[in-house]
Protein backbone atom coordinates (compact mmCIF):
# COMPACT_ATOMS: atom_id res chain seq x y z
CA UNK A 1 0.00 0.00 0.00
CA UNK A 2 1.06 3.26 -1.02
CA UNK A 3 -0.33 6.88 1.15
CA UNK A 4 -0.17 10.17 -0.44
CA UNK A 5 0.05 13.24 1.82
CA UNK A 6 -0.09 16.60 1.31
CA UNK A 7 0.79 19.78 3.62
CA UNK A 8 -1.30 22.72 5.00
CA UNK A 9 -0.66 25.61 6.82
CA UNK A 10 -4.61 25.90 8.23
CA UNK A 11 -4.53 29.76 9.16
CA UNK A 12 -2.66 31.92 7.08
CA UNK A 13 -0.66 34.22 8.42
CA UNK A 14 -2.60 37.45 9.73
CA UNK A 15 -5.77 35.31 8.92
CA UNK A 16 -8.48 36.05 11.83
CA UNK A 17 -11.68 34.50 10.06
CA UNK A 18 -11.45 30.69 11.05
CA UNK A 19 -14.24 30.21 8.73
CA UNK A 20 -11.59 30.08 5.76
CA UNK A 21 -9.73 27.79 7.84
CA UNK A 22 -12.70 25.20 7.75
CA UNK A 23 -13.19 25.62 3.90
CA UNK A 24 -9.98 24.70 3.56
CA UNK A 25 -10.27 21.82 6.11
CA UNK A 26 -12.82 20.24 5.23
CA UNK A 27 -11.93 20.34 0.85
CA UNK A 28 -9.05 18.00 2.36
CA UNK A 29 -11.40 16.24 4.39
CA UNK A 30 -13.65 15.20 0.95
CA UNK A 31 -10.89 14.18 -0.37
CA UNK A 32 -10.26 10.63 -1.40
CA UNK A 33 -6.43 10.84 -2.90
CA UNK A 34 -5.14 12.55 0.54
CA UNK A 35 -4.48 10.14 3.42
CA UNK A 36 -2.60 12.70 5.93
CA UNK A 37 -1.54 16.41 6.23
CA UNK A 38 1.09 17.80 7.58
CA UNK A 39 0.54 20.90 9.78
CA UNK A 40 4.52 22.38 10.20
CA UNK A 41 5.89 24.16 13.13
CA UNK A 42 7.72 27.70 12.96
CA UNK A 43 7.85 30.04 16.11
CA UNK A 44 6.49 32.55 13.91
CA UNK A 45 3.25 30.95 12.13
CA UNK A 46 -0.40 29.84 13.67
CA UNK A 47 0.50 27.39 16.85
CA UNK A 48 -0.35 23.80 15.10
CA UNK A 49 -1.32 22.60 18.93
CA UNK A 50 -4.40 25.26 18.24
CA UNK A 51 -4.80 24.66 14.75
CA UNK A 52 -4.94 20.93 14.36
CA UNK A 53 -7.83 20.14 17.02
CA UNK A 54 -9.66 23.25 15.38
CA UNK A 55 -9.06 21.34 12.23
CA UNK A 56 -10.12 17.86 13.67
CA UNK A 57 -13.62 19.22 15.12
CA UNK A 58 -14.33 20.68 11.63
CA UNK A 59 -13.98 17.45 9.98
CA UNK A 60 -14.43 13.84 10.19
CA UNK A 61 -11.87 12.21 8.01
CA UNK A 62 -8.98 14.76 7.72
CA UNK A 63 -5.69 12.90 9.65
CA UNK A 64 -3.12 15.33 10.48
CA UNK A 65 0.82 15.26 11.01
CA UNK A 66 1.07 17.41 13.66
CA UNK A 67 5.01 18.77 13.45
CA UNK A 68 6.38 19.29 17.21
CA UNK A 69 9.74 20.45 18.15
CA UNK A 70 11.10 18.82 21.51
CA UNK A 71 11.58 21.71 23.82
CA UNK A 72 9.20 23.22 23.52
CA UNK A 73 7.50 21.94 26.53
CA UNK A 74 8.65 19.11 28.78
CA UNK A 75 8.17 15.58 27.65
CA UNK A 76 5.35 14.39 29.87
CA UNK A 77 3.12 17.44 29.08
CA UNK A 78 3.52 16.44 25.13
CA UNK A 79 2.89 13.17 25.86
CA UNK A 80 -0.11 13.38 27.69
CA UNK A 81 -1.05 16.38 24.63
CA UNK A 82 -0.87 14.16 21.83
CA UNK A 83 -2.82 11.22 23.83
CA UNK A 84 -5.82 13.31 24.87
CA UNK A 85 -5.22 14.61 21.13
CA UNK A 86 -4.88 11.39 19.31
CA UNK A 87 -8.34 9.94 21.36
CA UNK A 88 -10.47 13.28 19.99
CA UNK A 89 -8.88 12.59 16.47
CA UNK A 90 -10.26 8.80 16.62
CA UNK A 91 -6.76 7.53 16.25
CA UNK A 92 -5.74 9.67 13.17
CA UNK A 93 -3.11 11.36 14.26
CA UNK A 94 0.50 11.30 13.63
CA UNK A 95 3.42 13.69 14.86
CA UNK A 96 6.27 14.85 12.89
CA UNK A 97 9.01 14.93 15.51
CA UNK A 98 11.02 18.46 14.15
CA UNK A 99 14.51 19.36 15.41
CA UNK A 100 15.26 22.06 14.01
CA UNK A 101 17.62 23.94 11.66
CA UNK A 102 17.31 27.09 12.34
CA UNK A 103 19.15 28.33 15.31
CA UNK A 104 17.46 31.79 14.88
CA UNK A 105 14.18 30.49 14.90
CA UNK A 106 14.85 27.94 17.96
CA UNK A 107 16.06 30.87 19.69
CA UNK A 108 13.10 32.94 19.41
CA UNK A 109 11.04 30.11 21.78
CA UNK A 110 14.10 30.50 23.95
CA UNK A 111 16.10 27.38 22.44
CA UNK A 112 19.70 27.76 22.40
CA UNK A 113 20.94 24.27 22.37
CA UNK A 114 23.56 23.77 19.63
CA UNK A 115 21.92 21.44 17.09
CA UNK A 116 23.95 17.99 17.86
CA UNK A 117 23.12 18.39 21.77
CA UNK A 118 19.43 18.88 20.33
CA UNK A 119 19.54 15.44 18.95
CA UNK A 120 20.86 13.83 22.48
CA UNK A 121 17.83 16.07 24.27
CA UNK A 122 15.53 14.89 21.52
CA UNK A 123 15.99 11.31 22.29
CA UNK A 124 16.00 11.44 25.65
CA UNK A 125 12.67 13.20 25.03
CA UNK A 126 11.41 10.87 22.45
CA UNK A 127 12.44 7.71 25.04
CA UNK A 128 10.11 9.51 27.75
CA UNK A 129 7.37 9.95 25.40
CA UNK A 130 7.13 6.71 24.58
CA UNK A 131 7.54 5.18 27.83
CA UNK A 132 5.25 7.43 29.22
CA UNK A 133 2.29 6.23 26.51
CA UNK A 134 3.11 2.41 27.28
CA UNK A 135 3.61 2.30 31.25
CA UNK A 136 1.15 0.37 33.12
CA UNK A 137 2.56 1.68 36.40
CA UNK A 138 3.77 4.85 37.33
CA UNK A 139 7.80 5.83 36.49
CA UNK A 140 10.48 8.11 37.63
CA UNK A 141 12.94 9.43 35.21
CA UNK A 142 16.32 11.08 36.00
CA UNK A 143 18.16 12.14 32.37
CA UNK A 144 20.66 14.72 31.10
CA UNK A 145 17.97 16.66 30.24
CA UNK A 146 14.55 16.11 32.27
CA UNK A 147 13.15 14.91 35.61
CA UNK A 148 10.28 13.17 36.45
CA UNK A 149 8.78 11.64 38.99
CA UNK A 150 5.34 9.23 39.56
CA UNK A 151 4.74 9.51 35.53
CA UNK A 152 1.18 8.42 34.71
CA UNK A 153 -1.35 8.86 31.92
CA UNK A 154 -4.48 8.25 32.49
CA UNK A 155 -5.61 8.85 28.54
CA UNK A 156 -3.11 6.73 26.41
CA UNK A 157 -3.49 6.83 22.53
CA UNK A 158 -5.87 5.10 20.41
CA UNK A 159 -2.93 3.35 19.16
CA UNK A 160 -1.22 2.57 21.94
CA UNK A 161 1.41 4.42 19.96
CA UNK A 162 0.90 7.74 18.15
CA UNK A 163 2.99 7.31 14.79
CA UNK A 164 6.15 9.02 14.79
CA UNK A 165 7.71 10.37 11.68
CA UNK A 166 10.95 13.01 11.56
CA UNK A 167 13.64 13.27 8.97
CA UNK A 168 17.12 14.69 8.57
CA UNK A 169 20.16 14.06 6.79
CA UNK A 170 22.97 14.62 9.02
CA UNK A 171 24.60 11.41 11.45
CA UNK A 172 22.50 12.43 14.01
CA UNK A 173 19.38 12.52 12.44
CA UNK A 174 19.86 9.27 11.10
CA UNK A 175 20.52 7.90 14.41
CA UNK A 176 17.52 9.26 16.02
CA UNK A 177 15.41 8.46 13.65
CA UNK A 178 16.76 4.62 13.62
CA UNK A 179 15.58 4.53 17.70
CA UNK A 180 12.45 6.31 17.40
CA UNK A 181 11.04 7.10 13.70
CA UNK A 182 8.11 4.86 12.35
CA UNK A 183 8.37 6.25 9.17
CA UNK A 184 11.56 8.60 7.73
CA UNK A 185 10.68 11.63 5.93
CA UNK A 186 13.33 12.55 2.86
CA UNK A 187 13.59 15.18 0.74
CA UNK A 188 13.00 14.84 -2.90
CA UNK A 189 16.12 13.30 -4.57
CA UNK A 190 16.87 11.64 -7.21
CA UNK A 191 17.03 7.87 -8.04
CA UNK A 192 20.57 7.23 -7.06
CA UNK A 193 20.80 9.53 -3.74
CA UNK A 194 16.72 8.48 -2.37
CA UNK A 195 18.12 4.48 -2.52
CA UNK A 196 21.43 6.03 -0.61
CA UNK A 197 19.45 7.39 1.88
CA UNK A 198 17.11 4.80 2.48
CA UNK A 199 19.64 1.98 2.41
CA UNK A 200 21.73 4.38 4.97
CA UNK A 201 18.80 4.80 7.97
CA UNK A 202 17.89 1.40 7.06
CA UNK A 203 20.71 -0.23 8.05
CA UNK A 204 20.97 2.42 11.28
CA UNK A 205 17.66 1.37 12.00
CA UNK A 206 18.36 -2.70 11.63
CA UNK A 207 20.90 -2.72 14.29
CA UNK A 208 17.90 -1.21 17.01
CA UNK A 209 16.06 -4.72 15.30
CA UNK A 210 13.37 -2.19 13.54
CA UNK A 211 12.02 -1.76 10.19
CA UNK A 212 10.82 1.76 8.81
CA UNK A 213 8.30 3.42 6.61
CA UNK A 214 9.57 6.24 4.24
CA UNK A 215 8.18 9.01 2.72
CA UNK A 216 9.18 11.29 -0.49
CA UNK A 217 8.63 14.83 -0.47
CA UNK A 218 7.52 16.39 -4.17
CA UNK A 219 6.08 19.08 -5.82
CA UNK A 220 4.10 17.90 -8.74
CA UNK A 221 3.56 19.71 -12.44
CA UNK A 222 1.26 17.60 -14.38
CA UNK A 223 -0.04 18.72 -17.83
CA UNK A 224 -1.34 17.14 -20.75
CA UNK A 225 1.42 17.23 -22.73
CA UNK A 226 5.14 17.80 -21.05
CA UNK A 227 5.04 20.91 -22.65
CA UNK A 228 1.79 22.17 -21.07
CA UNK A 229 3.97 20.98 -17.36
CA UNK A 230 6.44 23.09 -17.74
CA UNK A 231 4.76 25.58 -18.64
CA UNK A 232 3.02 25.54 -15.36
CA UNK A 233 6.60 25.01 -13.99
CA UNK A 234 8.33 28.35 -15.37
CA UNK A 235 4.65 30.27 -14.42
CA UNK A 236 5.46 28.81 -11.07
CA UNK A 237 9.20 29.83 -10.70
CA UNK A 238 8.37 33.01 -12.33
CA UNK A 239 5.97 33.67 -9.88
CA UNK A 240 8.39 33.29 -7.14
CA UNK A 241 11.27 35.27 -8.58
CA UNK A 242 9.25 38.27 -9.04
CA UNK A 243 7.27 37.88 -5.63
CA UNK A 244 10.03 40.16 -3.38
CA UNK A 245 10.17 37.06 -1.12
CA UNK A 246 6.87 36.09 -0.33
CA UNK A 247 7.33 32.42 -0.69
CA UNK A 248 8.36 30.20 2.28
CA UNK A 249 12.33 29.70 1.86
CA UNK A 250 15.18 28.09 3.77
CA UNK A 251 16.78 30.89 5.94
CA UNK A 252 20.59 31.46 5.72
CA UNK A 253 20.76 30.47 9.22
CA UNK A 254 19.65 27.05 8.49
CA UNK A 255 23.19 25.00 8.20
CA UNK A 256 21.30 21.41 7.59
CA UNK A 257 23.01 18.93 5.89
CA UNK A 258 19.83 18.05 4.34
CA UNK A 259 19.56 22.36 3.13
CA UNK A 260 23.33 21.63 1.46
CA UNK A 261 22.65 18.57 0.14
CA UNK A 262 19.59 19.86 -2.01
CA UNK A 263 21.70 22.70 -2.62
CA UNK A 264 24.10 20.62 -3.96
CA UNK A 265 21.10 19.59 -6.71
CA UNK A 266 21.02 22.68 -8.30
CA UNK A 267 24.16 22.10 -9.99
CA UNK A 268 22.11 20.94 -13.01
CA UNK A 269 18.36 22.06 -13.18
CA UNK A 270 17.18 18.21 -14.51
CA UNK A 271 17.57 15.10 -13.01
CA UNK A 272 16.41 11.69 -13.86
CA UNK A 273 13.68 11.88 -16.41
CA UNK A 274 11.57 14.62 -15.31
CA UNK A 275 13.08 15.94 -11.21
CA UNK A 276 13.70 19.38 -11.20
CA UNK A 277 15.74 21.62 -9.18
CA UNK A 278 14.88 24.63 -10.46
CA UNK A 279 12.76 26.09 -7.39
CA UNK A 280 15.06 24.63 -5.06
CA UNK A 281 18.19 27.12 -6.22
CA UNK A 282 15.37 29.79 -5.87
CA UNK A 283 14.13 28.90 -2.50
CA UNK A 284 17.24 28.50 -1.11
CA UNK A 285 17.49 24.96 -0.70
CA UNK A 286 13.91 24.69 0.73
CA UNK A 287 13.17 21.50 2.05
CA UNK A 288 9.59 20.97 -0.73
CA UNK A 289 11.26 22.64 -3.22
CA UNK A 290 11.83 19.92 -5.12
CA UNK A 291 9.67 18.75 -8.05
CA UNK A 292 8.94 16.49 -10.64
CA UNK A 293 7.71 17.85 -14.25
CA UNK A 294 5.62 16.22 -17.32
CA UNK A 295 2.66 14.25 -18.35
CA UNK A 296 0.83 11.98 -16.07
CA UNK A 297 2.55 8.94 -17.71
CA UNK A 298 5.49 10.35 -17.16
CA UNK A 299 5.57 11.02 -13.04
CA UNK A 300 3.78 7.93 -12.47
CA UNK A 301 6.59 6.00 -13.80
CA UNK A 302 9.03 8.03 -11.93
CA UNK A 303 6.59 7.48 -9.24
CA UNK A 304 6.72 3.98 -9.58
CA UNK A 305 10.58 3.87 -9.74
CA UNK A 306 10.77 5.74 -6.38
CA UNK A 307 7.93 2.99 -5.17
CA UNK A 308 10.31 -0.02 -6.24
CA UNK A 309 13.08 1.58 -4.41
CA UNK A 310 11.10 0.74 -1.15
CA UNK A 311 9.64 4.73 -0.74
CA UNK A 312 6.19 3.53 1.59
CA UNK A 313 4.70 7.15 0.86
CA UNK A 314 4.61 10.40 -1.18
CA UNK A 315 4.06 13.84 0.22
CA UNK A 316 2.38 15.46 -2.59
CA UNK A 317 2.18 19.79 -3.18
CA UNK A 318 2.02 22.00 -6.00
CA UNK A 319 2.07 25.88 -6.99
CA UNK A 320 4.30 28.65 -5.09
CA UNK A 321 2.52 27.94 -2.24
CA UNK A 322 4.02 24.10 -1.83
CA UNK A 323 0.19 23.45 -1.20
CA UNK A 324 -2.55 21.28 -1.82
CA UNK A 325 -4.83 21.85 -5.15
CA UNK A 326 -8.04 19.66 -6.25
CA UNK A 327 -6.43 19.70 -9.59
CA UNK A 328 -4.21 16.96 -8.44
CA UNK A 329 -7.39 14.58 -7.18
CA UNK A 330 -7.82 12.33 -10.20
CA UNK A 331 -4.10 11.66 -10.89
CA UNK A 332 -3.01 11.18 -7.15
CA UNK A 333 -6.19 8.37 -6.61
CA UNK A 334 -4.79 6.81 -10.35
CA UNK A 335 -1.39 6.81 -8.82
CA UNK A 336 -2.37 5.50 -5.45
CA UNK A 337 -4.61 2.31 -7.54
CA UNK A 338 -1.77 1.80 -9.53
CA UNK A 339 1.16 1.95 -7.05
CA UNK A 340 0.01 -0.18 -4.53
Amino acid sequence: MVDFFTGLQPLQAGETEPDRMLERIRALDRSEAVDRVLIGYSSTWPHNHATAPFALAGSERFSPIVAHRPGVMPPVAAARYFATLDVLARGRLAINVVVGGSDKDLRRESDSLPKAERYRRATEYLDVVRRAWTAEEPFDHHGDYYTAEAVKLLTKPVQGQVPVFMGGESDDAVAFGARHADLYMLWGEPFAGTKQRIDRVASAAAAHGRGLRYSLSLRLFVGDTDEDAWAQARAVERQIAESSGQFLRSSATDTSVGRQRALALTDRELHDDCFWTGLTKLLGGFANSQALVGTEERILDTLGRYRDLGVDAFLVTTGAEAGWDPALEDFVRRAKRELS
